[in-house]
């Protein structure tokens, strides 16, 4: 389950701490995104997300059995008795490999990946994303030098290779835009 929301004190506010036994593994992100309309720009999306296991709970029926382990979707002003299914009918198959690290110095690197999304059905690709990440605990633990270092290197990766990016989407928005079904937020 994820949350995402551009509002850092929003997202924050939101507990994604699941109604079960095994409590998941709850985390909170800042995605530096592409720029929604400018290349060699960015933008902050943050995600606060849990990732559970657990092969006895149905969560794909109706949107009261998601509410019930995930009371944050409370939030969600639609009918208990609305079915949940695949966005356009998409099930997608999320490739990723670790393709190295970037040390931006003073103690903050990051680990390199490229994912493909893959239809499962046709097992056609959907869309590819370039990423790096980095983990720390307080914006005040990365050295402001390591930080401008990576912005510029992300801003760089855009306007090296131009024709690689569609501004401003994401892989979640690529899969609404397949089919009639619009994004109804940002």
């Amino acid at each position: 389950m994820k949350f995402r929301h551009p509002d850092l004190a929003i997202a924050t506010s939101v507990d994604m701490t699941p109604q079960l036994a095994n409590p998941g593994d709850v985390k909170f992100k800042e995605e530096i995104l592409t720029s929604k309309t400018v290349l060699g720009e960015a933008r902050s999306l943050y995600s606060h997300n849990c990732v559970v296991t657990s092969p006895n709970i149905v969560l794909d029926h109706y949107l009261e059995d998601i509410v019930a382990v995930f009371p944050a979707m409370k939030r969600v002003e639609v009918a208990p008795q609305t079915r949940i299914d695949l966005v356009n009918n998409t099930s997608v198959e999320e490739v990723q490999v670790n393709v190295g690290r970037f040390y931006f110095g003073h103690g903050f690197d990051a680990k390199a990946t490229i994912a493909i999304w893959r239809d499962r059905a046709s097992e056609k690709s959907l869309i590819g994303e370039f990423a790096f990440q980095a983990h720390f605990n307080r914006y005040d633990d990365i050295h402001h030098k390591a930080k401008l270092k990576s912005e510029a290197f992300y801003k760089a990766v855009q306007t090296g290779a131009p024709e690689w990016v569609s501004l401003g989407t994401t892989k979640t928005a690529m899969v609404y835009g397949r089919g009639k079904t619009d994004v109804g937020h940002d």
